[in-house]
């Protein structure tokens, strides 16, 4: 995207995560990486994290040239000191308290279950359900004991929400046991916090992708680990024609749209809910 748009598209900023500090894990490409740009198109001060350095700096540059308030910090989410250090730099932009923390940092290891070694199995797990764990946890004192503050001091306590990342595949899917098992853990995950956090005025839902195209729905070029086979692309895409909304397979924005909902007043109201976005695709539902 050239500088002139991306500036152009700041300007456009109907300001619906204004002045809100937001956290979004796994920033560097793909959802995260549309969600930070649609979440800075909103008005949010945005801290950003990455396990991979250089497509977070990329995606920081983008921001900040676009006028945006942003910074970056490289954090493995399996290690609980890198969560914590990264919601303590986001708290430092928004004077000690998180509005919004999206965690979309994810991974995918397929393999048929009986060739799942337990490396594969606890990679997979690691990343996407004890990330997103580690990273609610270390988000409480800047959004659950801020609230009890502000109860405490003013009566009230503002809106803040927590968006977490599910997938159609948490109902199974072939050669996903790993990735099924984590997605299906996101849901209880995000049901309890929503229970156990709602007197303090912190929503908590997931979102649902089916298909959507980003690397790892790609298909996988020899010596690659990301990505699926040619014959499974082939059948998601005739799945898309066949039964799909009349449009392209799901882009990132399309889900980065729905997580601006979370994250906004619009869903206030809203809390310990799943939504499916697959483009009504029968072959991911």
């Amino acid at each position: 995207m050239c500088l002139s748009k991306q500036r152009y598209i700041m300007k456009q900023m109907s300001g619906l995560l204004k002045d809100k500090v937001a956290v979004i894990t796994g920033a560097g490409r793909g959802i995260g990486q549309a969600t930070a740009f649609l979440f800075a198109k909103e008005g949010a001060k945005l801290l950003l994290c990455d396990l991979d350095k250089k497509p977070l700096d990329e995606t920081v540059s983008k921001i900040k040239s676009s006028g945006g308030i942003v910074e970056g910090i490289v954090c493995d989410v399996r290690k609980k000191e890198d969560c914590e250090n990264v919601m303590k730099a986001g708290a430092n932009l928004g004077n000690g308290s998180i509005d919004v923390l999206t965690n979309i940092a994810g991974i995918t290891c397929d393999k048929i279950l009986h060739t799942m070694s337990l490396e594969d199995w606890n990679f997979i797990l690691n990343v996407n359900l004890t990330g997103t764990f580690l990273c609610i946890q270390a988000a409480s004192p800047y959004m659950r004991e801020i609230a009890k503050k502000e109860e405490a001091k003013l009566g009230k306590i503002k809106t803040r929400s927590i968006i977490n990342i599910s997938s159609t595949s948490a109902m199974g899917n072939i050669g996903q046991a790993n990735y099924a098992a984590s997605k299906a853990g996101i849901i209880g995950l995000t049901k309890t916090v929503a229970k156990e956090w709602a007197r303090f005025n912190i929503t908590c839902n997931a979102v649902a992708p089916g298909y959507i195209e980003t690397r790892l729905t790609q298909v996988r070029k020899e010596g690659e680990d990301f990505g699926i086979p040619e014959e499974q692309k082939q059948m998601i895409d005739m799945m898309q024609k066949q039964t799909g909304l009349a449009r392209e397979l799901g882009q990132s924005e399309d889900i980065a749209k729905v997580i601006l909902f979370f994250a906004s007043d619009l869903s206030a109201y809203v809390t310990g809910q799943v939504l499916t976005v697959a483009g009504g695709m029968i072959g991911t539902v």
